[in-house]
């Protein structure tokens, strides 16, 4: 795993989104479904808002938000 640290928190949700987007992808071409569980909070907010741009097969994700 690469660690990367950001200042920005736009930053970190654009980069978070873009990755998830890929991983989704990838796992929706393997397995026709993608599951993911994204904690609360505002950066997470941000981040769901740039994941909504993702090209992604939505009806083979599953977005789960937890505390």
């Amino acid at each position: 795993m690469k660690r990367e640290v950001f200042d920005d928190p736009d930053l970190v949700a654009r980069v978070a989104a873009a990755m998830i987007g890929a991983d989704a992808l990838a796992a929706i071409a393997a397995h026709d479904r993608f599951t993911v569980a994204i904690s609360v909070g505002h950066t997470p907010w941000i981040m769901l808002r740039a994941l909504a741009t993702e090209d992604i097969l939505w009806a083979g994700a599953h977005v789960y938000q937890v505390e």
